[in-house]
């Protein structure tokens, strides 16, 4: 069994079958990257996955504990999954330190939060990842101050001191510039190499530079899987995602 499963998981939203019997296996320390065209419900998988959506139908087993349905705050706190959203989600009336502070804080129990002590070892903690997200330099400044870029970087931060077993991100690099895209990819793979990452994306060079497996999803249905470089030649995959603005300018002449 694998670390995350999703056994034919579907959602409707008012008679809208948004995902319809998907099935996919996550491996523990697994990087995997969910493709397809807008519409194609990857995000629905994810919100599924974090408790947002409640699926309609089919099991979702984390380390072999079905969390379908579940509160979003058990599936968080219980089962250590941790979520980036699309847009950064940051405490704006607080420095870079103090948001990673405050997740640090946060991710255990409440007593626990309300006894914290910034103590050496947190110290160090938080500057070992603010070092890992190229904003040690920035610790006191307000979040509020930062480029985009480095907004999304401050979250991911925050996902990090959550100490969680599995993370997803929805879109990391959406609005970033292509230095600051390479730059989270190196993140990626050296903060969260311990971790089972799933990760909702549409630039296809940030796919290849992170991913180990990646998922095709068209119209909420599973279309293909496999390494980037199998997925990149699948002419399903191709026909429906990849084909790019020329491809289609022929097909119109013809």
């Amino acid at each position: 069994m694998s670390f995350l499963e999703l056994q034919d998981v579907s959602v409707s939203f008012s008679g809208f079958l948004a995902v319809d019997k998907v099935s996919l296996g996550v491996e523990q320390g697994e990087t995997r990257v969910i493709i397809g065209p807008n519409g194609a419900g990857k995000t629905t998988i994810i919100d599924m996955i974090t408790g947002k959506t409640a699926p309609t139908g089919g099991k979702i087993l984390l380390d072999g504990a079905d969390i379908a349905g579940l509160d979003p705050y058990e599936i968080a706190s219980k089962h250590k999954v941790g979520r980036k959203f699309q847009g950064p989600n940051l405490f704006d009336c607080l420095t870079v330190y103090e948001n990673i502070e405050v997740a640090l804080a946060g991710h255990s129990s409440v007593f626990k939060s309300f006894v914290y002590k910034r103590d050496k070892a947190i110290k160090e903690e938080i500057k070992s990842i603010l070092s890992q997200i190229n904003l040690y330099n920035k610790r006191d400044v307000l979040s509020t101050s930062l480029s985009h870029g480095e907004r999304q970087w401050l979250e991911m931060g925050m996902v990090i001191a959550q100490k969680p077993e599995l993370i997803t991100l929805d879109e990391p690099t959406a609005g970033m510039t292509a230095d600051e895209t390479c730059k989270t990819g190196e993140m990626i793979k050296t903060m969260m190499k311990d971790k089972t990452v799933i990760v909702v994306e549409h630039d296809i060079d940030f796919v290849e530079q992170i991913a180990q497996k990646v998922t095709v999803l068209h119209q909420g249905k599973l279309l293909a899987e496999g390494s980037f470089d199998e997925v990149k030649k699948n002419p399903k995959v191709v026909q429906v995602y990849l084909k790019d603005d020329d491809d289609e300018e022929v097909e119109k002449d013809a």
